[in-house]
């Protein structure tokens, strides 16, 4: 049980490691690609299905909440200038 949570430990700790830096991490998943690409592909279907599960809680929730505002600028009135035209 022991070396399980240390192997664990270590992984977390590589992973982390990787995600510091962008070009590690491309490196490591062209690396995957390269050598397990059915991985690699099913990895990415995975994490895109997680965001999109993600994306449309956060769209239900805020709509269930308080609906769907959209945001819109104000602008004040323009004055006609002296000199014909518009002028703000």
């Amino acid at each position: 049980m022991i070396a399980v949570l240390l192997l664990l430990t270590a992984l977390t700790a590589l992973l982390g490691w990787l995600c510091l830096s962008p070009a590690r991490l491309a490196a490591a998943g062209t690396v995957l690609l390269i050598a397990h690409p059915v991985l690699t592909v099913t990895l990415t279907t995975l994490a895109a299905l997680a965001l999109t599960v993600a994306a449309a809680r956060i769209v239900y929730r805020s709509l269930r909440d308080g609906g769907w505002h959209l945001v819109t600028i104000q602008r004040p009135a323009f004055a006609v200038s002296q000199a014909g035209g518009m002028a703000p």
